[in-house]
């Protein structure tokens, strides 16, 4: 009796284990959506947010919030997969971890996320400041993907803002910079523009006052060395801003500066909702999409060694639709496009079957190819601080290149000089010639300059 007792203990807890392997891994079929927030954790895109209703209201957020799944989840990137059957994951104990209640609704413009932290592994909601005025939570969240784990994070400093809207980037300090789009009100002071910048590791929030513009649905860029790059986008009426792409902003973290710069080449039609990330060689940028259907083409490349715009050669099947309002991220060697819209509210793409992901394959610069697989073989930890960081700050590669240096020179140092040594002290009995002396091989040593010695032209 007490055999088969724990024999059905055995067979339930079995039971138990193969349904939480099930649920981990089971494949979600997420709604459609645009102004979503996607960030990059190693070998995860996190999807949060986003809406599909033309007339969003506090009632249709409520229906929303009724599925976390459909909420927070995320696309596993770890391996192989075909756009027609993604591999979409449900976040564990989504539905009592996920703080819906603390996070800014849809509805008032809710919020930014981004990568961040001492290991880049959490994500930072950015809430919006209308949304918390009258409340005492506090206006950042973040989330532990190792640990899976929510906290309310206290920034010292002003209190950040975010919303759907803007395009949030992290530098590779931990630095999260936020540029403002609507007016809005903080510490009891109405600003019309502003750039919050955000330390994720020692928690610190300070506004910059100096942003030449206010947008919305911009491009934000993180460029290799450190600047960040803004153009296009539309004002507070989401009407795109003239000749956003032919006058863009530069902004210099490290000397808080504005640089404007004037493009030349392919002109571009104003637009608003378009996507842009780094290339993979650190010197174009990639911009995708948009909300202006009156132009035929979804892609364009500015070249930041000249800052001239052409259209990129591309072949296979790319996406029948323009999309707007999506959220663009670099996993290995490709640029992954989530969900979006046909215009402000059209979902035709969705209609006519096409995937909630589109892959543009950036490894050759000579051609981009769109694909529908995705080969997770090369896969890097990629930053497209656009919108995730999984690159180790640049601070720590010129640190040990520094230090490197320093220790070679002075392992070389010490070896000169005990050379130096060795042969005063084997030489100190020789005769030292006077001028106009006849001197034979072997009667004189001389010492070896630095470049014999780094050379090898001089053997004891």
């Amino acid at each position: 009796m007490k055999n088969l007792k724990n024999s059905k203990l055995f067979s339930i807890s079995i039971l138990c284990l193969l349904q939480i392997i099930i649920k981990a891994n089971a494949q979600l079929s997420p709604s459609y959506r645009k102004l979503h927030s996607a960030v990059l954790v190693e070998k995860k895109l996190y999807i949060f947010g986003g809406f599909n209703s033309p007339n969003l209201t506090p009632e249709n957020e409520v229906n929303y919030n009724k599925n976390p799944d459909d909420r927070f989840f995320y696309l596993d990137v770890s391996i192989s997969f075909d756009t027609s059957n993604l591999p979409w994951r449900s976040v564990s104990n989504n539905v009592d971890n996920l703080p819906l209640g603390s996070l800014s609704s849809v509805a008032t413009g809710g919020v930014a996320a981004s990568i961040g932290g001492v290991n880049n592994d959490m994500i930072f909601f950015f809430n919006n400041e209308r949304d918390n005025a009258t409340k005492s939570d506090p206006p950042v969240h973040s989330y532990n993907s190792p640990n899976n784990v929510w906290n309310t994070q206290i920034f010292s400093g002003n209190n950040p803002i975010g919303r759907n809207q803007m395009r949030i980037v992290t530098d590779y300090n931990g630095k999260v910079y936020l540029l403002t789009g609507f007016d809005f009100t903080i510490q009891g002071v109405t600003r019309s523009s502003g750039l919050f910048v955000c330390d994720t590791i020692n928690p610190d929030c300070v506004i910059k006052d100096a942003s030449p513009f206010s947008r919305l649905g911009y491009g934000a860029t993180l460029l290799p060395n450190g600047m960040i790059i803004y153009m296009g986008g539309g004002d507070r009426n989401y009407v795109p801003i003239r000749d956003g792409f032919r006058l863009i902003y530069l902004y210099d973290p490290a000397n808080v500066e504005w640089i404007p710069k004037v493009t030349t080449g392919k002109k571009l039609p104003d637009d608003v909702g378009f996507t842009t990330v780094l290339g993979l060689n650190g010197d174009r940028i990639i911009l995708y999409g948009g909300n202006n259907n009156n132009d035929d083409n979804n892609l364009y490349v500015l070249n930041i060694t000249n800052y001239e715009w052409f259209v990129p050669k591309v072949r296979g099947k790319g996406p029948q639709y323009k999309r707007g309002e999506h959220c663009a991220n670099v996993i290995g060697k490709y640029m992954v496009i989530t969900f979006g819209s046909n215009g402000v509210l059209d979902a035709k793409y969705k209609e006519d079957g096409e995937s909630d992901v589109l892959l543009l394959d950036i490894s050759d610069d000579s051609e981009y190819v769109w694909t529908t697989s995705f080969d997770p073989t090369p896969l890097k930890n990629n930053s497209t601080p656009s919108n995730s960081l999984s690159l180790k700050p640049a601070t720590n590669n010129i640190s040990i290149i520094v230090g490197l240096t320093i220790g070679l020179i002075l392992f070389i140092c010490i070896l000169s000089g005990i050379i130096i040594f060795y042969i005063r002290y084997k030489n100190s009995n020789k005769a030292i010639p006077t001028p106009g002396n006849v001197v034979k091989d072997g009667d004189i040593i001389t010492i070896p300059s630095d470049y014999e010695l780094s050379h090898g032209k001089y053997r004891i």
